[in-house]
């Protein structure tokens, strides 16, 4: 792993009709991790994994992304390396196929071969027969296969996860979490995802924070997840259990 971070985060603050949503967020974030942020629900979680790839603006503070400043950059770019799987997946009213291809309706310079589709399928589990059917026949846990493998043609260096597993099963869940984690080590890729979960990003993340009402009250290494310094944190796990 490299000294630099992938995203570091300064003094960020967000707000939205009036209410503080996210206020002062320090983080670092370095390339090969899978960092999990936990912490209740209405905590201010998506909104700040939204904020990584330009999906929602903040009001002050700042983001940089291999060193830029996201609010300098090119979005689209952007989220080309960062993609997002949200926690209820996307599915257009198309093919499997068709929904893998769904960039080219905007993009008429991406090419993506038959092989490169088997691959992707194949990285994902998921069948090769399924690319004719109808997206929106498939299960909840092929649905969030098919978001990930869609995202993942886009060759990102960063995926972010929005509770990815919580219309889901325990044991699919845990099936789609294993598949991602290996993926992190097969194509290099940072995985930050957020959940309030503990015991899923102990099982996968390498660092957490712990996000309370806006704020980061902890972050570090996953054995905060269990052994917490901080009172916020201590009762986020005591009303978990």
């Amino acid at each position: 792993m490299t000294n630099h971070p992938t995203y570091q985060i300064n003094h960020v603050a967000k707000s939205l009709g009036g209410k503080s949503i996210l206020h002062d967020i320090d983080l670092e974030i370095f390339p090969g991790e899978f960092f999990c942020i936990v912490g209740p629900s209405g905590s201010g979680k998506t909104s700040l994994l939204r904020l990584l790839n330009g999906l929602e603006p903040f009001d002050i503070g700042e983001i940089y992304y291999k060193g830029q400043s996201i609010q300098n950059g090119d979005f689209q770019k952007l989220r080309e390396e960062v993609g997002m799987v949200f926690q209820n997946p996307v599915v257009f009213a198309e093919t499997v196929k068709e929904n893998l291809l769904i960039r080219k309706q905007w993009d008429k310079s991406f090419s993506v071969s038959e092989n490169d589709l088997l691959e992707i399928l194949e990285m994902v589990e998921l069948p090769q027969n399924l690319l004719t059917l109808d997206a929106r026949s498939l299960s909840g846990g092929e649905k969030q296969r098919l978001s990930l493998a869609r995202t993942l043609l886009n060759k990102p260096s960063v995926l972010l996860l929005d509770e990815p597993t919580a219309n889901l099963d325990p044991r699919l869940g845990e099936q789609i979490l294993n598949t991602m984690n290996q993926l992190r080590h097969q194509m290099n890729v940072t995985i930050i995802m957020v959940s309030h979960h503990i015991h899923q990003a102990v099982k996968h993340a390498t660092k957490a924070a712990f996000l309370i009402e806006g704020t980061i009250a902890e972050t570090g290494l996953i054995s905060i997840l269990t052994r917490p310094a901080t009172k916020a944190a201590q009762l986020f796990l005591k009303e978990e259990d």
